[in-house]
């Protein structure tokens, strides 16, 4: 009976110490204290910035690490790092239809290179604001950002640099389901007007690329629209240049039809509303045809 009793003892002993050493793995940090750049990690962060006349707020955050809050606060100061561009486009984007490139000094005002976490918070955010006017749709600009210091703890070195790219988007922009009949135009000499005959049908999802506020560009019927579909980028651009045409917003909110580049549009209407483009057009085809389109394009 006074074993049975000394090994109940023990293993009451046990249990405390280890019921201590659990509490105290809550209650202490248990790594290293570290400060990064949300998003480092992956490297390149795209940020969804509206083309607009006026300065559109953007931010980037930094946090620290580790299983405890933090007790005081934490200053952060940044600097650009724009020799990592190279290194992105070099490691990322060798072969693509575009590589990353500084957005200008003009383009952008970031009042402050210090972020300040606050005592019991995990991130703080730096606020800065990009102007998107004038910019190419077919460009993919970027900011760069690197910690330089810490005021207290240390900065995580793997995750510390930050590429933020610009997704450039305006209202209408976006993936749409086309539905839509093709038809062959034939002109009716008694009426003067065009007889359709239905040459096919479309049931396609087609991308809206913003061209600035109010326009988007789009490929014809179901042309392919991803650089993957193409051979060379010199393809992929002169697809674009001759199969893309435009939905352009016009002052009494109808939109405009009009082509890319070298895309002929002979005539059309189209309006918006509840996240719908209804529209027709016609254009010219092989052999001199034409041919019309009419449908919608759903987001």
């Amino acid at each position: 009976m006074k074993r049975i009793n000394k090994i109940l003892v023990l293993l009451a002993v046990c249990a405390g110490v280890l019921s201590c050493e659990d509490i105290n793995v809550r209650e202490t940090e248990q790594y290293i204290k570290q400060v990064y750049i949300v998003g480092a990690a992956d490297v390149a962060w795209n940020f969804d910035v509206p083309y607009a006349s006026d300065p559109q707020p953007v931010y980037i955050s930094v946090a620290t690490g580790g299983t405890q809050p933090i007790d005081e606060e934490v200053t952060v100061t940044l600097r650009h790092n724009d020799t990592s561009l190279n290194w992105y486009n070099n490691k990322y984007l060798f072969g693509a239809p575009a590589k990353c490139r500084r957005l200008g000094d003009d383009k952008f005002s970031i009042p402050s290179m210090n972020a300040t976490i606050k005592a019991g918070e995990v991130y703080a955010r730096l606020p800065f604001t990009v102007s998107t006017e004038g910019l190419h749709c077919d460009s993919l600009y970027a900011i760069t950002f690197e910690i330089e210091s810490v005021s207290k703890y240390e900065k995580n070195e793997e995750d510390s640099v930050l590429i933020m790219t610009l997704n450039l988007m305006n209202d209408y922009s976006g993936v749409y389901q086309l539905n839509a009949g093709k038809y062959l135009l034939s002109l009716n000499n008694v009426t003067g007007q065009y007889d359709e005959s239905p040459s096919g049908s479309l049931s396609i999802s087609r991308t809206l690329k913003a061209i600035d506020k109010n326009g988007v560009r789009f490929f014809n019927e179901a042309k392919a629209e991803t650089y993957s579909e193409y051979v060379t980028k010199e393809d992929y651009f002169s697809a674009i240049d001759n199969f893309c045409l435009r939905f352009v917003k016009n002052a009494d909110d109808t939109f405009a039809i009009m082509p890319w580049k070298n895309f002929e549009i002979l005539d059309g209407e189209c309006t918006y509303g509840n996240d719908k483009f209804t529209f027709w057009y016609d254009y010219m085809g092989d052999a001199n045809a034409r041919y019309r389109i009419k449908g919608t394009l759903t987001k």
